[in-house]
Formats: C-alpha cells, sequence, structure tokens
C-alpha cells in the first residue's frame, strides 16, 4: 500500500483537512482488490467512493462462510456488501440511505441481458427480501469477478461527503493527481479488453489517458445518476450487457 499511501499524501496537498482518512481509502482498495478478477476484461471507470468516516469504519461486518478473508470494517462503497444493507450490521451508527441500487442495477446489467426494470427485481430491497437478496447480491459480485469486470475508481479518495463534491477545478486535479501515481498505474497493469467510463465529466478529465491505454477500446456511459427519461437509462444499461455479455469491442459512445 505504500504506492497509495504517496498518493493519498499528495492528494492531501489538493483537498488539505478535507480529506478522506487514509485507513478509509485503504479499506476501500482491500475491498476493490478482493473483488479483483484473475484476468480483468472490462474496467468500469467511475468517479469515486462514498465519504466513509472513522466512525464508519467502527461498524462491523459478521464474517460471511461465502466470503473467506473478507474485510470487515464497513465502508461506503458498493463493493462492501454491507452498504446499503443495514440488517447484515445491527448497528445503530449503519448510515442512513447508504446504499447504490443504480449501481447494482450496472453490475447486474454487466451479468445479464436485461430488457426491462423488472430484471433488477433480484438485487433491489422493494422486491427481494433481505437473505435472498444478500445471496443475490454476493452471487452477482462473483459472478463479475469470474467474468473479469472489475469496478475501478478514478479518484482514490471519496470525493461525495455529505452530498457534496468539491469545486469542479479542485475535483479535476484530484481525479488528475490519482490516475498519474496510481490509478493510472493500477489499469495499465490491469490490461484491459474495454474500459466502460461511467460519465463524461471522468471522461472529459481522463479520455486522453484512456486512449494511450487502451485506444478506442473504451465506452462512455452517462451516470446513473444522470438527468435522463427513464427510456434513455434502460437503453445504457442495455449497452452494459452488450458489452460485458456479449464481449463486444465497442468504440466510444456517449
Amino acid at each position: 500500500m505504500s504506492g497509495l499511501r504517496d498518493c493519498y499524501n499528495q492528494i492531501r496537498h489538493i483537498l488539505g483537512d478535507d480529506t478522506e482518512p487514509f485507513e478509509s481509502v485503504s479499506l476501500v482498495e482491500e475491498y476493490r482488490q478482493y473483488w479483483k478478477p484473475d484476468k480483468v476484461r472490462v474496467i468500469l471507470l467511475a468517479e469515486s467512493h462514498v465519504f466513509t468516516s472513522d466512525l464508519d469504519r467502527t461498524i462491523s461486518l459478521p464474517q460471511l462462510a461465502n466470503l473467506p478473508q473478507y474485510p470487515t470494517n464497513y465502508a461506503r462503497f458498493v463493493y462492501c456488501i454491507a452498504c446499503g444493507e443495514k440488517q447484515l450490521t445491527g448497528n445503530q451508527l449503519h448510515p442512513k440511505g447508504d446504499g447504490t441500487p443504480p449501481f447494482w442495477k450496472i453490475f447486474h446489467s454487466c451479468n445479464h441481458h436485461v430488457t426491462h426494470t423488472n430484471d433488477f427485481r433480484p438485487i433491489l430491497k422493494k422486491f427481494t427480501p433481505y437473505e435472498q437478496r444478500l445471496k443475490n447480491k454476493i452471487d452477482l459480485l462473483k459472478s463479475l469477478k469470474r467474468k473479469g469486470i472489475w469496478l475501478v475508481d478514478s479518484s482514490i479518495v471519496a470525493l461525495y461527503h455529505n452530498g457534496k463534491k468539491p469545486a469542479n477545478k479542485i475535483m479535476s486535479s484530484v481525479i488528475e493527481k490519482s490516475w498519474e501515481c496510481y490509478t493510472g498505474g493500477v489499469i495499465e497493469k490491469a490490461d484491459p479488453e474495454h474500459i466502460i467510463c461511467i460519465g463524461r465529466g471522468v471522461a472529459n478529465i481522463l479520455e486522453k489517458n484512456i486512449r494511450k491505454l487502451v485506444g478506442n477500446r473504451y465506452t462512455v456511459i452517462a451516470q446513473p445518476n444522470a438527468r435522463l427519461s427513464s427510456e434513455e437509462h434502460m437503453a445504457n444499461y442495455r449497452l452494459y450487457s452488450q458489452i460485458c455479455c456479449n464481449g463486444s469491442a465497442l468504440a466510444s459512445h456517449e
């Protein structure tokens, strides 16, 4: 983790006291590495996870029999199976509204051919009871790992804190620094066949760097919280399916 620490220290010069604790950054990376495929085929390149405080990390997860050596400290990160699943921690400190259903829909789309919003029911609270939903989520993450699909954040530190993000110039500087001193090397070493850039904002900052690594073997898809119609969002989920399930090597899209 020395490279991660060095990169973090450089980012602290940009964000100052607003920087997420390094222990949280390290925990998020531990979760990310847990789900890293042996052979990475498609990288989902997102913006960042959500700020995880020192208090958040005191929340513990039970050791799950079907996830050996899985981290047992809570993080506000989709790869932490307890994020959005308070029943798993049973802790009164568990943050309210901490789940990320849109990213679970992306994961589901990367593992299944989706045609309708009903296809997402197995991983949504509204439709599937807790125990079955948790099993479905774990099975989904395992399947994505087997298929070589891996989520990487462009920023190593959280950019979302209390529903807010830094000014665009500062955010760009953090993402650029993260790529320069850590994330770019991680992706280059993973040598993916394709990169899906989640959000035009990330693409605007990193597109030249992405092209240097994979040429035209990348696709830009709008953020899942973008102001689009339900039909447009569904079309985007189908595009994830097309790339990840069919193995299509597509050129850049918006």
